[in-house]
Protein backbone atom coordinates (compact mmCIF):
# COMPACT_ATOMS: atom_id res chain seq x y z
CA UNK A 1 0.00 0.00 0.00
CA UNK A 2 1.69 3.65 -1.30
CA UNK A 3 1.35 6.02 1.68
CA UNK A 4 0.41 9.27 0.19
CA UNK A 5 0.68 11.27 3.59
CA UNK A 6 3.17 14.31 3.29
CA UNK A 7 3.57 17.35 1.16
CA UNK A 8 6.66 14.95 -0.53
CA UNK A 9 5.60 11.11 -0.75
CA UNK A 10 6.99 9.69 -3.99
CA UNK A 11 10.51 9.95 -3.19
CA UNK A 12 9.84 8.56 0.27
CA UNK A 13 8.30 5.44 -1.12
CA UNK A 14 10.62 5.06 -4.02
CA UNK A 15 13.24 4.63 -1.39
CA UNK A 16 11.46 1.75 -0.38
CA UNK A 17 11.29 -0.48 -3.53
CA UNK A 18 13.36 -2.76 -4.76
CA UNK A 19 14.39 -2.03 -8.52
CA UNK A 20 15.16 -5.55 -9.81
CA UNK A 21 11.44 -6.65 -8.79
CA UNK A 22 9.53 -3.54 -8.11
CA UNK A 23 10.85 -1.61 -11.44
CA UNK A 24 7.08 -1.62 -12.73
CA UNK A 25 5.49 0.42 -9.27
CA UNK A 26 9.31 2.73 -9.68
CA UNK A 27 8.29 3.53 -13.06
CA UNK A 28 4.79 4.89 -11.99
CA UNK A 29 5.13 6.38 -9.45
CA UNK A 30 7.96 8.44 -10.48
CA UNK A 31 6.26 9.05 -14.44
CA UNK A 32 2.30 9.36 -14.15
CA UNK A 33 2.70 11.19 -10.81
CA UNK A 34 5.14 13.59 -11.96
CA UNK A 35 3.28 14.51 -15.14
CA UNK A 36 0.62 16.45 -16.70
CA UNK A 37 -0.51 17.22 -20.51
CA UNK A 38 1.55 20.42 -20.87
CA UNK A 39 4.70 18.08 -19.63
CA UNK A 40 3.74 15.47 -21.71
CA UNK A 41 3.53 17.56 -24.73
CA UNK A 42 7.34 19.17 -24.21
CA UNK A 43 8.47 15.58 -24.01
CA UNK A 44 6.76 14.52 -27.29
CA UNK A 45 8.58 17.71 -28.85
CA UNK A 46 12.13 17.48 -27.49
CA UNK A 47 11.61 13.12 -27.71
CA UNK A 48 9.91 12.76 -31.52
CA UNK A 49 12.80 14.60 -33.70
CA UNK A 50 15.29 12.09 -32.75
CA UNK A 51 13.86 9.37 -33.93
CA UNK A 52 13.16 10.79 -37.50
CA UNK A 53 16.66 11.66 -38.03
CA UNK A 54 16.92 9.65 -40.64
CA UNK A 55 15.69 10.57 -43.93
CA UNK A 56 13.63 6.63 -44.36
CA UNK A 57 11.64 7.60 -40.51
CA UNK A 58 10.62 10.67 -41.84
CA UNK A 59 9.13 9.91 -44.60
CA UNK A 60 6.94 7.35 -43.16
CA UNK A 61 5.77 9.89 -40.54
CA UNK A 62 5.01 12.86 -42.45
CA UNK A 63 3.68 11.13 -45.85
CA UNK A 64 4.19 14.22 -48.31
CA UNK A 65 2.30 16.56 -45.54
CA UNK A 66 -0.38 13.86 -45.63
CA UNK A 67 0.62 11.86 -42.43
CA UNK A 68 -1.35 12.56 -38.77
CA UNK A 69 1.62 14.06 -37.15
CA UNK A 70 0.72 16.80 -39.99
CA UNK A 71 -3.17 16.73 -40.29
CA UNK A 72 -3.92 16.21 -37.19
CA UNK A 73 -0.65 17.37 -35.01
CA UNK A 74 -2.69 17.41 -31.46
CA UNK A 75 -4.68 14.23 -31.70
CA UNK A 76 -0.89 12.70 -32.45
CA UNK A 77 0.38 14.22 -29.59
CA UNK A 78 -2.52 13.18 -27.22
CA UNK A 79 -1.95 9.49 -28.22
CA UNK A 80 1.64 9.16 -28.36
CA UNK A 81 1.12 10.42 -24.58
CA UNK A 82 -1.50 8.13 -24.04
CA UNK A 83 0.33 4.55 -24.92
CA UNK A 84 3.16 6.09 -22.89
CA UNK A 85 1.04 6.56 -19.62
CA UNK A 86 -0.88 3.19 -20.45
CA UNK A 87 2.50 1.58 -20.13
CA UNK A 88 3.82 3.15 -17.09
CA UNK A 89 0.19 3.04 -15.23
CA UNK A 90 -0.25 -0.19 -15.98
CA UNK A 91 3.59 -2.01 -16.35
CA UNK A 92 5.10 -4.33 -19.28
CA UNK A 93 3.53 -7.60 -18.14
CA UNK A 94 -0.35 -5.98 -17.65
CA UNK A 95 -2.99 -7.04 -20.59
CA UNK A 96 -3.59 -3.10 -21.03
CA UNK A 97 -0.13 -2.77 -22.15
CA UNK A 98 0.09 -5.16 -24.26
CA UNK A 99 -3.36 -4.47 -26.02
CA UNK A 100 -2.00 -0.70 -26.72
CA UNK A 101 1.32 -2.48 -28.27
CA UNK A 102 -0.44 -5.10 -30.07
CA UNK A 103 -2.17 -1.79 -31.39
CA UNK A 104 0.85 -0.19 -32.39
CA UNK A 105 2.04 -3.28 -33.81
CA UNK A 106 -0.88 -3.50 -36.44
CA UNK A 107 -0.42 0.08 -37.60
CA UNK A 108 3.29 -0.43 -38.08
CA UNK A 109 2.58 -3.39 -40.05
CA UNK A 110 -0.06 -1.64 -42.32
CA UNK A 111 2.15 1.28 -43.02
CA UNK A 112 5.13 -0.75 -43.56
CA UNK A 113 3.86 -1.82 -46.63
CA UNK A 114 3.54 1.25 -48.30
CA UNK A 115 6.90 2.97 -46.46
CA UNK A 116 9.43 -0.47 -45.89
CA UNK A 117 12.27 1.47 -45.41
CA UNK A 118 11.25 3.21 -42.54
CA UNK A 119 10.67 0.24 -40.60
CA UNK A 120 13.16 -1.90 -41.62
CA UNK A 121 17.19 -0.65 -39.78
CA UNK A 122 17.11 -2.80 -36.14
CA UNK A 123 19.12 0.46 -35.08
CA UNK A 124 16.15 2.73 -35.11
CA UNK A 125 14.03 0.46 -33.19
CA UNK A 126 16.73 -0.45 -30.64
CA UNK A 127 17.53 3.27 -30.48
CA UNK A 128 13.68 3.91 -29.60
CA UNK A 129 14.11 1.54 -26.48
CA UNK A 130 17.35 3.07 -25.42
CA UNK A 131 16.20 6.38 -25.66
CA UNK A 132 13.31 5.73 -23.65
CA UNK A 133 15.37 4.21 -20.99
CA UNK A 134 17.81 7.26 -20.88
CA UNK A 135 15.12 10.02 -21.25
CA UNK A 136 14.78 11.68 -18.02
CA UNK A 137 17.82 11.04 -16.62
CA UNK A 138 19.81 13.05 -20.01
CA UNK A 139 17.41 15.65 -20.06
CA UNK A 140 17.94 16.09 -16.22
CA UNK A 141 22.11 16.08 -16.65
CA UNK A 142 21.41 18.44 -19.53
CA UNK A 143 19.77 20.98 -17.07
CA UNK A 144 22.56 20.55 -14.71
CA UNK A 145 20.73 18.08 -11.95
CA UNK A 146 22.03 15.71 -10.87
CA UNK A 147 19.79 12.70 -13.10
CA UNK A 148 18.56 9.89 -11.86
CA UNK A 149 19.80 7.79 -8.38
CA UNK A 150 21.11 3.89 -9.05
CA UNK A 151 17.85 2.49 -8.12
CA UNK A 152 16.08 4.78 -10.70
CA UNK A 153 18.83 3.95 -13.60
CA UNK A 154 18.24 -0.18 -12.75
CA UNK A 155 14.46 -0.01 -12.90
CA UNK A 156 14.20 2.48 -15.97
CA UNK A 157 16.21 -0.26 -17.90
CA UNK A 158 14.12 -3.62 -16.24
CA UNK A 159 11.13 -1.34 -16.91
CA UNK A 160 11.97 -0.87 -20.82
CA UNK A 161 13.93 -4.38 -21.44
CA UNK A 162 10.39 -6.01 -20.60
CA UNK A 163 8.80 -3.51 -23.07
CA UNK A 164 10.75 -3.90 -26.15
CA UNK A 165 10.18 -7.66 -26.99
CA UNK A 166 6.48 -6.81 -27.66
CA UNK A 167 7.26 -4.73 -29.99
CA UNK A 168 8.03 -6.03 -33.23
CA UNK A 169 10.00 -6.04 -36.29
CA UNK A 170 6.93 -5.85 -38.40
CA UNK A 171 9.00 -6.67 -42.13
CA UNK A 172 10.17 -10.20 -40.29
CA UNK A 173 8.01 -10.19 -37.10
CA UNK A 174 10.81 -11.03 -34.73
CA UNK A 175 10.71 -8.77 -31.65
CA UNK A 176 12.94 -6.04 -30.84
CA UNK A 177 16.54 -7.53 -30.37
CA UNK A 178 17.97 -6.29 -27.08
CA UNK A 179 21.73 -5.83 -27.13
CA UNK A 180 21.79 -3.54 -24.09
CA UNK A 181 23.06 -5.54 -20.70
CA UNK A 182 22.51 -2.19 -18.61
CA UNK A 183 21.71 1.32 -18.03
CA UNK A 184 25.09 2.37 -19.16
CA UNK A 185 24.92 0.36 -22.17
CA UNK A 186 22.29 2.25 -23.34
CA UNK A 187 23.72 5.52 -22.69
CA UNK A 188 26.39 4.39 -24.76
CA UNK A 189 24.45 3.39 -27.59
CA UNK A 190 22.15 6.54 -27.50
CA UNK A 191 24.97 9.02 -27.69
CA UNK A 192 26.49 7.35 -30.58
CA UNK A 193 23.15 6.84 -32.88
CA UNK A 194 22.76 10.62 -31.98
CA UNK A 195 26.12 11.90 -33.36
CA UNK A 196 26.03 9.92 -36.53
CA UNK A 197 25.97 12.33 -38.95
CA UNK A 198 23.19 11.68 -41.34
CA UNK A 199 21.86 13.72 -44.85
CA UNK A 200 19.80 16.74 -44.50
CA UNK A 201 16.06 15.53 -43.86
CA UNK A 202 14.00 17.47 -47.15
CA UNK A 203 11.20 16.97 -44.30
CA UNK A 204 12.93 19.59 -42.10
CA UNK A 205 10.32 22.48 -41.87
CA UNK A 206 7.45 19.88 -41.07
CA UNK A 207 8.64 18.50 -38.50
CA UNK A 208 9.99 21.69 -37.24
CA UNK A 209 6.24 22.81 -37.94
CA UNK A 210 4.24 20.04 -36.92
CA UNK A 211 6.91 18.20 -34.26
CA UNK A 212 9.13 20.80 -32.76
CA UNK A 213 6.92 23.48 -32.22
CA UNK A 214 4.33 21.24 -31.61
CA UNK A 215 4.60 22.20 -27.60
CA UNK A 216 4.88 25.74 -28.06
CA UNK A 217 2.07 26.02 -30.60
CA UNK A 218 -0.98 24.30 -28.18
CA UNK A 219 0.42 25.46 -24.71
CA UNK A 220 1.24 29.19 -25.38
CA UNK A 221 -0.10 32.99 -26.70
CA UNK A 222 1.77 33.71 -30.28
CA UNK A 223 4.14 35.89 -28.15
CA UNK A 224 5.80 33.16 -25.94
CA UNK A 225 5.97 30.76 -28.38
CA UNK A 226 9.61 31.77 -29.31
CA UNK A 227 10.83 31.52 -26.16
CA UNK A 228 9.47 27.92 -26.02
CA UNK A 229 10.70 27.28 -28.90
CA UNK A 230 14.29 27.84 -27.82
CA UNK A 231 13.42 25.83 -24.76
CA UNK A 232 12.37 23.01 -26.69
CA UNK A 233 16.26 23.38 -28.48
CA UNK A 234 18.01 23.57 -25.50
CA UNK A 235 16.49 20.08 -24.24
CA UNK A 236 17.44 18.70 -27.12
CA UNK A 237 20.60 16.26 -27.74
CA UNK A 238 22.88 18.48 -29.59
CA UNK A 239 24.12 15.48 -31.89
CA UNK A 240 20.03 15.37 -32.72
CA UNK A 241 20.07 19.13 -33.44
CA UNK A 242 23.54 18.73 -35.53
CA UNK A 243 21.64 16.52 -37.40
CA UNK A 244 18.36 18.58 -38.44
CA UNK A 245 20.67 21.59 -39.00
CA UNK A 246 19.33 23.82 -35.98
CA UNK A 247 21.70 26.34 -34.59
CA UNK A 248 20.80 27.93 -31.20
CA UNK A 249 22.25 30.50 -29.52
CA UNK A 250 24.50 30.23 -26.59
CA UNK A 251 22.81 32.36 -24.64
CA UNK A 252 19.46 31.36 -25.60
CA UNK A 253 20.49 27.89 -24.14
CA UNK A 254 21.96 28.83 -20.92
CA UNK A 255 19.11 31.32 -20.40
CA UNK A 256 16.17 28.02 -21.08
CA UNK A 257 18.10 25.31 -19.57
CA UNK A 258 18.20 27.51 -16.07
CA UNK A 259 14.68 28.32 -16.21
CA UNK A 260 13.95 24.67 -16.74
CA UNK A 261 16.00 23.49 -14.03
CA UNK A 262 14.62 26.03 -11.62
CA UNK A 263 10.73 24.75 -12.73
CA UNK A 264 12.36 21.14 -11.94
CA UNK A 265 13.77 22.26 -8.79
CA UNK A 266 10.56 23.91 -7.36
CA UNK A 267 8.41 20.72 -8.31
CA UNK A 268 11.47 18.36 -6.39
CA UNK A 269 11.65 20.78 -3.51
CA UNK A 270 8.35 23.36 -3.08
CA UNK A 271 5.73 21.65 -4.79
CA UNK A 272 3.52 19.02 -3.31
CA UNK A 273 3.15 15.79 -4.76
CA UNK A 274 0.17 15.27 -6.13
CA UNK A 275 -1.90 12.72 -4.81
CA UNK A 276 -3.87 11.80 -7.96
CA UNK A 277 -2.03 10.54 -11.05
CA UNK A 278 -2.34 11.85 -14.38
CA UNK A 279 -3.91 9.32 -15.89
CA UNK A 280 -6.82 9.31 -13.36
CA UNK A 281 -6.98 13.07 -13.93
CA UNK A 282 -7.45 12.47 -17.24
CA UNK A 283 -10.09 9.95 -16.91
CA UNK A 284 -11.98 11.82 -14.36
CA UNK A 285 -11.97 14.91 -16.81
CA UNK A 286 -13.25 12.62 -19.96
CA UNK A 287 -15.81 10.90 -17.57
CA UNK A 288 -13.63 7.38 -18.56
CA UNK A 289 -13.59 4.05 -16.72
CA UNK A 290 -10.04 2.50 -16.88
CA UNK A 291 -11.47 -0.41 -19.37
CA UNK A 292 -12.64 3.04 -21.63
CA UNK A 293 -9.87 4.97 -21.09
CA UNK A 294 -7.36 1.98 -23.09
CA UNK A 295 -10.07 0.82 -25.13
CA UNK A 296 -9.91 4.66 -26.47
CA UNK A 297 -6.47 4.58 -26.87
CA UNK A 298 -5.60 0.86 -27.90
CA UNK A 299 -8.48 1.05 -30.68
CA UNK A 300 -6.44 -0.07 -33.57
CA UNK A 301 -6.76 0.53 -37.22
CA UNK A 302 -10.26 0.23 -37.93
CA UNK A 303 -9.99 0.69 -41.81
CA UNK A 304 -7.94 -0.01 -44.75
CA UNK A 305 -6.92 3.46 -46.04
CA UNK A 306 -4.33 4.00 -49.20
CA UNK A 307 -1.54 5.83 -48.30
CA UNK A 308 -2.91 9.00 -49.62
CA UNK A 309 -6.30 8.79 -47.31
CA UNK A 310 -5.68 9.77 -43.72
CA UNK A 311 -8.97 8.06 -42.14
CA UNK A 312 -6.45 5.24 -40.40
CA UNK A 313 -6.07 6.37 -36.64
CA UNK A 314 -2.49 6.94 -37.31
CA UNK A 315 -1.35 6.59 -33.72
CA UNK A 316 2.13 5.92 -34.62
CA UNK A 317 4.67 4.99 -36.68
CA UNK A 318 7.54 3.94 -35.36
CA UNK A 319 7.55 3.13 -31.27
CA UNK A 320 5.50 6.30 -29.51
CA UNK A 321 7.84 8.32 -27.26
Amino acid sequence: MVDMSGRKWIAREIEKLDPYTDYAEIIRLAATYRSNDAFMDLIYSVTFPNFITGNHGSRSIVRNGKGKVVRHMERRMDDTSRHILIWTEYGPDHEYTKRSIDSLNQLHKFWSKHYPEGFEPVEDWQYVIAYEVTLFHRLLRRVGAKGFSEKEKIASYEFYKRIAPQFRRVLTDEPIPITFQNFDDCMEFVERYENTRRAENPDKHLVQKYVIDAFATRNFPRFLQPAMRQLIYALMPEGTMKNWRIRQNPIARFLARRAFRAFLWIGENIAPDPKISHPERIRQRDGLTEEEYVAQVARGMKSQPTPESDRIDDTAAIPAA
